[in-house]
């Protein structure tokens, strides 16, 4: 019931707002030195854009009263992928090309803890972080991270498409009208987390076992035909284009992609969700590590903050941006999945942590997996 009431709630939201914020001046403020500024590498559609795309007004805000220069390019689509694309230089601490990356918690817990990051924190608006996100066990003094966004992954299905509503993940795995027509995701942890979800209903001690028997469950779903594929970034495209009626999905993806497709419902799963944090990391081989606190600390600041979610629908990670986003949409200040109360966050899960050889493992056979399809 819960799923269906979400995704009937959050079906009509706007898109964001035009309103351009001003930080607030830098009394240290001094032009990028010679080189160039940061340079931002991040996912799709993850900040808020005006004049068909060629202005991104929080940003333009920054730069223009910093003097810092950001180059932001949307080059992330997958997790390991992107690492693997500038693992020799990051291993190696050289320069890898961005001075920010913004990945999510279990692989930014991997680079923090092998020391291929280097501080720029604690930024003063740390003190505006949302008490659910701060403080990471692989972080806790928030030196390495900062969270830019964070999410849920559920379950999007077009409506057009099926004979009746999509409720639960056991769904994915069962219904003979969905077979050949369920897309899973390529990020091991969402994909494991709710199908173990699934199949027990708990995360909570999970052991490696679990997560072999679970693995094993998939390659047999998917021998069985009931997926068509393994999806990154591009799900959305998939279920655009008919090539999937349901996928895993984040929930971000599915607010935005309603403006155009109503049909497009997020459902909360029966039996639970996945949640993750997208971070803000500095590798060490960048040298503009004080220029990206500069920025950080702006992007914490409520209003900007607002003016992000408002565009990118995602969970917002700034205590005090709620009550900014009822000057911007109060529709969108009541989405409970940019603004989630207990009665989400209760039914939300990390993935364990595992031991890392048997994590590595389990992680490139999930990918010989997925790549089979």
């Amino acid at each position: 019931m819960l799923g269906l009431l979400v995704a009937a709630g959050v079906s009509g939201c706007t898109g964001g707002s035009k309103d351009n914020p001003e930080p607030t001046p830098r009394t240290s403020a001094r032009l990028p030195e010679s080189g160039g500024g940061i340079v931002w590498a991040t996912w799709p559609e993850y900040i808020d854009i005006a004049s068909h795309g060629t202005r991104r007004p929080t940003l333009d805000a920054f730069v223009r009263r910093s003097g810092i220069d950001v180059k932001y390019q949307e080059v992330i689509n997958d997790n390991q992928a992107f690492v693997d694309s500038i693992s020799n230089a990051l291993k190696a601490k050289r320069p890898v090309g961005y001075d920010i990356v913004t990945l999510t918690s279990w692989i930014a817990a991997q680079i923090v803890e092998a020391g291929w990051v280097q501080p720029f924190g604690p930024v003063k608006n740390v003190a505006n972080l949302v008490p659910a996100l701060a403080a990471p066990d692989w972080d806790p003094e928030q030196r390495f991270s900062m969270p830019w966004q964070a999410g849920l992954t559920g379950i999007a299905y077009d409506a057009r498409r099926v004979d009746r509503a999509i409720g639960s993940m056991t769904e994915l795995f069962t219904r003979d009208d969905l077979k050949g027509k369920i897309g899973l995701l390529t990020e091991f942890s969402d994909t494991m987390g709710l199908t173990i979800l699934a199949r027990s209903g708990d995360l909570s001690g999970v052991s490696v076992d679990d997560v072999d028997n679970t693995l094993d469950f998939l390659t047999r779903r998917a021998a069985d035909g009931q997926f068509a594929r393994f999806y990154d970034n591009g799900y959305i495209d998939a279920l655009d284009q008919g090539e999937v009626v349901a996928c895993m999905a984040w929930s971000g993806d599915v607010l935005q992609a309603q403006l155009d497709n109503p049909y497009l419902k997020f459902v909360i799963p029966e039996e639970g969700l996945m949640i993750w944090a997208d971070n803000m990391l500095v590798p060490a081989g960048s040298t503009k590590a004080e220029d990206v606190a500069s920025l950080a600390d702006y992007f914490y600041r409520p209003d900007v903050a607002a003016k992000v979610a408002a565009w990118v629908n995602y969970i917002c990670p700034v205590e005090g941006a709620q009550a900014e986003m009822e000057r911007i949409d109060p529709g969108l200040a009541l989405s409970p999945l940019i603004f989630p109360d207990t009665t989400i966050l209760d039914r939300s899960y990390q993935f364990p942590t595992l031991p890392p050889a048997d994590d590595t493992r389990l992680r490139a056979a999930f990918v010989e997996l997925a790549d089979s399809i």
